[in-house]
């Protein structure tokens, strides 16, 4: 349920075209993501918890770039984001 919350908050947040929504969606990406980076993973922990921790630092981006008003670069930093994403799923497979 949590991930599928993350995977529409993201999809939001790339779709968004006003600062207000995209702050909206990453606010609550990042309330997931805090949530997720709490629970345990069941087959590669070392991993799981890297990964958290990439997506904090990169979701930090996105924050700055939200405060700065620069729609572009909070979408560059969301795309970032989402290669990780995949990254990450597919280590864990």
């Amino acid at each position: 349920m949590l991930m599928r919350d993350m995977k529409l908050a993201m999809q939001g947040a790339m779709a968004s075209t006003t600062m207000p929504a995209l702050s909206s969606y990453v606010g609550r990406l990042e309330s997931d993501v805090e949530q997720a980076s709490h629970q345990p993973y069941r087959d590669d922990q070392p991993t799981y918890d890297e990964g958290m921790q990439t997506l904090r630092r990169e979701l930090a981006e996105v924050d700055q770039a939200i405060r700065s008003n620069d729609l572009t670069t909070a979408r560059n930093a969301l795309r970032k984001i989402d290669a990780t994403r995949k990254h990450y799923h597919d280590l864990l497979g």
